[in-house]
């Protein structure tokens, strides 16, 4: 039952974390200024260990615009994810943790 709780909570998160990444894409498709965070690849540790988990995540994050799953390390601890705009690192990792750790309450 729990689960079906979290789930039901992940949604509206992930609808609105979506939302959120289609407008900065607009923002900077129709923006004249080309003052931009810079892009990058940023290496995130997951602790999902199973692989209907880890694609999970994976299709998420390539699914939200601006982000794209670039690949996972052999001993499928770390991810490697290409940001369009990322302004620093640490944040840009919370923000793919954050996920992981709601995907985690449903995926057990």
């Amino acid at each position: 039952m729990m689960k079906l709780f979290h789930f039901c909570m992940f949604i509206p998160y992930y609808l609105l974390m979506m939302v959120k990444s289609n407008w900065i894409i607009t923002k900077a498709v129709l923006s004249w200024n080309f003052d931009f965070d810079p892009p990058g690849i940023v290496a995130i540790p997951i602790e999902l260990k199973s692989n209907v988990g880890i694609l999970t995540l994976v299709n998420l994050i390539t699914m939200t615009p601006g982000t794209l799953s670039l690949d996972l390390s052999e001993d499928k601890k770390t991810l490697y994810v290409h940001g369009m705009h990322v302004k620093d690192h640490e944040s840009f990792v919370a923000e793919i943790k954050s996920l992981e750790n709601r995907l985690k309450l449903f995926l057990k």
